[in-house]
């Protein structure tokens, strides 16, 4: 019953979106670009979705859908990408020392300290919420000249290594796992 009510919603927020599944095709994972795999699909959230035939993602906002299909069989390459943030320290560290050499500058100047300090606070903050806000990874999907990113946040990309699981079992014609199942439960 309760399959049966989500097969009927899902089919719903996907008929929302301008999405029609295929005589025959199945939704078979679903990943929400933000917070991961997920059972329910919502039609005002972006999200990356493998059915038996095809890799889709839609995304909406204001008034606008944007949605690509890709057969599975097209699908050359599947790329995800995290970030180092090795090399962001490193130049937060050359910021910072370049900040600290013109403040030596500006102390020899006749500018007033407390002005300084005050715009040195600022610009650490800027530095601060570029850091948090760009805590994103990409994946990316070629299929001959088409070229799907997508940007996920830390959750979703590890909820990825199920996903291009089950994405690689149905390239190879592997019948539906219960591992999937499993790992959406926990």
């Amino acid at each position: 019953m309760i399959n049966a009510q989500r097969y009927l919603s899902n089919t719903a927020a996907l008929r929302r979106v301008g999405i029609n599944l295929l005589p025959g095709e199945e939704l078979d994972a679903a990943v929400e670009l933000e917070t991961g795999l997920t059972d329910e699909l919502e039609p005002s959230h972006e999200e990356l979705l493998l059915t038996t035939r095809r890799l889709i993602r839609y995304s909406t906002g204001g008034h606008y859908v944007d949605t690509l299909s890709i057969v599975l069989e097209d699908v050359h390459s599947v790329e995800v990408k995290r970030r180092q943030w090795v090399f962001v320290g490193l130049v937060f560290i050359g910021g910072g020392f370049l900040l600290n050499m013109l403040s030596l500058f500006w102390l020899a100047m006749l500018i007033s300290p407390l002005l300084m300090a005050v715009s040195l606070s600022l610009i650490g903050l800027v530095f601060l919420l570029t850091y948090v806000g760009s805590i994103r990874g990409e994946v990316i999907v070629t299929a001959g000249s088409t070229r799907l990113k997508c940007r996920m946040k830390p959750k979703a990309l590890d909820d990825m290594v199920i996903f291009l699981e089950r994405f690689y079992e149905l390239r190879l014609g592997v019948p539906n796992t219960s591992r999937l199942q499993r790992a959406q439960n926990l």
